[in-house]
């Protein structure tokens, strides 16, 4: 049942004040394009393949993600620790509680048994091993963490690229508050050029040690994704 949230979205509580090179906007820029983006964004999904470290021990996990607004989310665990695992949160009527259903059947028996389906966003099985949840994995999060901290480093536009047949803007982002930033002292960074949404980042600690990576691809929005996700497990969607 517990899952590597990957953190897409949630705490590199980084400024970017640097000037970009010409042609590409500053950080500041991107942030005020991922606002207005988001605006028009009903759904978003896409296969998520992350990495969170603490000490010695890894933990990847891939995730089907869908994101339905105001703020429900849906995740399905197809590779990694538990395995077809479900995940529903809905943060506008229950922001407190992720509901979850292990992939093992028998597993998931004894799970309802002993302890339901719900857990606390925060529980030790439904978050990853820097303690990030479902709650703070979506965009929205992303975008208000980063506005709220744009006083804690600085950022560089490093280039270019096509990645994945989309055109990015790559930036490294440096906290000068490690410990105010979720321990992370340096964040490398992948943003759409055309939707400014952070489609891979890798995070590292003081010590130059990888703590955590999200990995976004076959990215869509508003595909009218069927609510029906959001409310059950296995949804009968004929």
């Amino acid at each position: 049942m517990r899952c590597a949230m990957a953190y897409l979205l949630s705490c590199l509580l980084l400024l970017p004040t640097a000037t970009a090179s010409a042609g590409a906007p500053g950080f500041a820029t991107v942030l005020a394009g991922m606002k207005a983006k988001m605006t028009a964004t009903n759904d978003y999904q896409c296969r998520l393949e992350t990495r969170s470290a603490k000490g010695n021990e890894t933990r990847d996990v891939v995730l089907a993600y869908f994101y339905r607004r105001p703020a429900r989310i849906r995740m399905e665990v197809l590779e990694g620790p538990y395995s077809g695992s479900l995940l529903i949160y809905n943060g506008e009527t229950d922001a407190g509680k992720v509901r979850v259903l292990a992939g093992n059947r028998l597993v998931a028996f004894l799970q309802r048994m002993l302890y339901g389906e719900y857990f606390a966003v925060d529980h030790e099985w439904v978050v990853d091993l820097r303690g990030n949840g479902i709650h703070e994995s979506h965009w929205p999060h992303f975008i208000k963490t980063h506005e709220a901290y744009l006083s804690k480093g600085t950022s560089r536009f490093m280039r270019e690229e096509v990645l994945d047949g989309r055109v990015v803007y790559v930036y490294r982002l440096v906290s000068d508050s490690p410990e105010e930033t979720m321990a992370v002292k340096r964040e490398d960074l992948w943003v759409d050029a055309e939707s400014f949404f952070p489609v891979r980042y890798f995070q590292y600690d003081e010590a130059g040690r990888l703590i955590r990576k999200a990995v976004t691809k076959k990215l869509r929005f508003n595909t009218g994704i069927n609510e029906r996700l959001f409310i059950e497990f296995y949804p009968d969607m004929d």
